[in-house]
């Protein structure tokens, strides 16, 4: 009895210091500047203010104010409009580190065997980095969270003998959520869907009542404002989308470009997981964790095709791993099997120590730069710019349209801004990119539409960005006035701007380059 007391002891303080090992990870602060966020607040504020030209067409352009546009994820932004107001930034970091946990506490209990909480914790510890690869404040927290908890009920649903109304009942509310929060709704049809291959194939009971579950959750995925098209917007979205967006790019893209550490780390865990189905296949165990089998390696596939599904392959590693190593251990003698279960924990709680007091490196919770809300200062750009009641239009780079929705909504319409589905792609292709690299085709469409103002995000990586940056400031037809950590801001050098020009010109000089 000491001895079981001892180890519910041990398994808490595992749970805790895992929990805070991974929150120490979520814990990042948030560059408004280039983030979606703020035009997801703005988006709320409008749907509930009644305001729903937000759901169908390009609202915030004035280059294509009438391109037709599938807000699929309106339910986010009045989510976070309410925490916005209630808790400001500091609650929707605290927010997205819940559903986070939430998604990651599902998975694990879902992994568990019996009453062994240690594996899955284990196994967590060597993939939260990989989760945190994405820890910008967006829709797929909800997916995140969502995802797990439909694995946790279809888990439920499986081991449950005879009907299971509740849950499904649970799983057709939350999709019905779910298609009104995030466009990877389409997951929760398709998890259920691994779960009837496996019913097929192992020949279990479950095969009608999974079965008619995707029917039914396709069918409640048409509640939403679109309807049909909402429902094939996963299927649709890529037809025009004339701008590359980094977390749709393939992994060897991304290394070329960037070469996060978290790339490798998944690089590695994906040959590990080949390495452990052969070990399956080859025992002849392969059906009895099929469902592991075929989750984990669809999320693999999809990282490998857009980065952007590195977190939810480091998610479903967890039951994929768990259950490998959970039926290792079964196989052992009685008494090897049980000092190694009392021994897991110390192991689990000596690395979240260790790695939480040791910063900076790849394993460290502890990378310098943990908080929650803003960076500071970040918003210092939108707020001149609003105080200044310079009138526009602006031109503006695809980074900071969020930044300048969240500030300017009220005010200005945006030349462009983070929504590549929301513009058409003879946009990109014709204006947006030739206007940055010709100068001639720039005078021309600076004329056509008017430009007053300039509003850049000074870090943009796109070939063409700095060359266009350094021209500007050197431009005699154009002042830069502000300038930031993040942003540069010019105005046009005319008469009805001289008061602005003469307040807060910024000697030319001090842009011959412009820092990446």
């Amino acid at each position: 009895m000491a001895k079981q007391q001892q180890n519910k002891w041990l398994i808490l303080a595992l749970i805790l210091s895992a929990a805070i090992y991974s929150v120490f990870f979520l814990a990042k602060p948030i560059n408004l500047t280039t983030a979606d966020l703020g035009r997801h607040i703005v988006n709320g504020e409008l749907l509930v203010n009644g305001i729903t030209d937000v759901l169908y067409r390009n609202f915030y352009s004035y280059t294509e104010p009438d391109h037709s546009f599938t807000n699929h994820h309106w339910l986010t932004g009045v989510t976070f409009y309410f925490v916005h107001g209630l808790a400001g930034f500091d609650g929707l970091s605290i927010l997205y580190m819940m559903l986070v946990l939430g998604a990651l506490a599902a998975i694990v209990t879902a992994s568990k065997n019996g009453d062994r909480w240690v594996i899955p914790i284990l196994v967590t510890l060597s993939v939260v980095q990989m989760i945190s690869y994405r820890v910008e404040i967006r829709p797929e927290g909800f997916s995140y969270l969502l995802a797990g908890l439909f694995y946790l009920i279809l888990k439920k649903i499986s081991a449950t003998e005879g009907k299971s109304f509740l849950l499904i009942g649970a799983l057709l509310l939350l999709q019905l959520i779910w298609v009104n929060l995030h466009i990877l709704f389409f997951l929760g049809i398709a998890i259920t869907g691994v779960f009837l291959v496996d019913a097929l194939i192992n020949k279990t009971d479950k095969i009608k009542t999974y079965g008619l579950l995707v029917v039914a959750l396709t069918a409640i995925s048409l509640v939403n404002p679109h309807h049909v098209k909402g429902l094939l917007a996963p299927l649709t979205i890529f037809n025009e989308y004339g701008y590359m967006v980094a977390e749709n790019q393939p992994i060897w893209f991304m290394h070329k470009r960037f070469g996060d550490a978290q790339l490798y780390h998944f690089e590695l865990f994906g040959i590990l997981a080949l390495v452990l189905i052969g070990l399956q296949i080859r025992s002849g165990v392969w059906k009895f964790q099929l469902k592991e089998i075929l989750l984990v390696l669809a999320f693999g596939l999809l990282s490998m095709m857009a980065v952007r599904g590195i977190p939810l392959f480091a998610l479903f590693f967890i039951p994929f791993a768990s259950s490998f190593i959970s039926n290792r251990i079964e196989n052992l003698n009685f008494s090897t099997r049980q000092s190694v279960i009392n021994f897991l924990p110390i192991v689990g709680i000596v690395f979240s120590v260790l790695f939480l007091a040791l910063p900076k490196t790849y394993a460290s919770a502890r990378k310098g730069y943990e908080a929650i809300g803003l960076i500071e200062n970040i918003n210092l750009t939108g707020e001149f710019l609003r105080k200044q009641e310079i009138p526009g239009p602006i031109f503006n780079n695809y980074d900071v349209g969020g930044y300048l929705i969240y500030h300017l909504h009220d005010r200005e319409k945006l030349f462009v801004d983070n929504r590549p589905e929301a513009y058409s792609v003879a946009f990109f292709d014709s204006i947006y990119k030739p206007m940055q690299k010709d100068d001639t085709l720039w005078e021309e469409l600076s004329e056509k539409y008017g430009f007053n103002v300039i509003c850049f995000f000074r870090h943009d990586n796109t070939p063409w960005a700095q060359p266009f940056l350094i021209r500007r400031t050197q431009d005699p037809e154009w002042v830069p006035i502000f300038v930031d950590q993040a942003c540069l801001v010019l105005i046009k050098n005319r008469e009805s701007n001289r008061k602005w020009i003469q307040r807060f010109g910024i000697d030319r000089s001090v842009f011959k380059s412009v820092p990446n």
